[in-house]
């Protein structure tokens, strides 16, 4: 599959997020910890490629996810 241009993959995050937690919803399934985290990670990513391509400010440094640290606080620092 050829790689997709910056704004179709944040929107093609953004879009299997909303279609995964709609689903959930529907069916009243549970998602776990680590299926959370996936999601958020997903978020993350398709909200930064947004931020990037909407402001004239220099790229966001990827920090990468730790496991097990999916709490933070209102700054993005683990709780």
């Amino acid at each position: 599959m050829p790689e997709l241009a910056p704004i179709p993959f944040a929107r093609l995050n953004l879009e299997q997020v909303r279609e995964r937690l709609l689903a959930a919803a529907a069916f009243g399934e549970s998602l776990s910890p680590d299926q959370l985290e996936a999601l958020a990670g997903k978020l993350s990513t398709g909200l930064s490629i947004y931020i990037e391509a909407t402001q004239n400010s220099a790229p966001r440094a990827h920090r990468p996810a730790v496991p097990g640290r999916a709490c933070l606080d209102f700054r993005g620092h683990p709780r």
